[in-house]
């Protein structure tokens, strides 16, 4: 079935609203009304609150995805494996990423509170950003290896952010990240 433009716009506008408000208090009156509809025609376009968050929240993973993979494709093809967790720190932290960050995380949240509602969410969440990083470094390393590494990278990664987005201290969780990257040059160097 064809997608309405309708059902494309209140979806574009539910994720500028969602980026605004985020999650844990959504209720679709409120945000209907924030961008121009009924409630009952989200219910109508998406099914329910929930399926309108897993498809929301799937158009901000997609574009994350498209804009690292753009990030990534300009690292030289030798890019060494700290550089690619430095630049991947650096875009995951800029301002205009903030708020995906947090809404990430609060929709995590939720998923974890609410797997029947947002298993849908739930798969793909994490597995779809190691597959992205195992696809950068598989030429490099085995696959099996690629996907360990890659596995380590989001960890660190998604650790980091949520201490820096729960404490605010972005300098800190840098020096830590700067460090994990320089660990991951000098175990790439001792390999070779």
């Amino acid at each position: 079935m064809a997608r309405s433009v309708r059902r494309d716009e209140l979806l574009e506008a539910s994720v500028d609203y969602l980026l605004e408000n985020g999650v844990a208090e959504l209720s679709l009156r409120p945000l209907a009304a924030a961008i121009g509809s009924k409630a009952r025609l989200l219910v109508y376009h998406f099914g329910s609150k929930e399926q309108l968050l897993v498809e929301a929240m799937g158009l901000i993973r997609s574009r994350a995805k498209e804009a690292v993979e753009t990030m990534m494709s300009a690292q030289s093809g030798n890019a060494d494996l700290g550089d690619l967790v430095r630049a991947l720190w650096k875009w995951s932290t800029s301002n205009q990423n903030r708020p995906y960050l947090r809404l990430f995380f609060e929709m995590h949240g939720l998923a974890l509170q609410y797997p029947g509602r947002y298993a849908s969410y739930l798969q793909g969440s994490v597995d779809s950003w190691i597959d992205l990083l195992t696809s950068a470094l598989a030429p490099k390393a085995s696959r099996a290896k690629a996907v360990t590494t890659a596995t380590l990278i989001v960890g660190v990664i998604d650790g980091l952010l949520l201490d820096a987005l729960a404490t605010g201290n972005w300098k800190r969780t840098g020096k830590a990240i700067n460090e994990f990257a320089a660990q991951q040059s000098r175990k790439r160097r001792s390999v070779r």
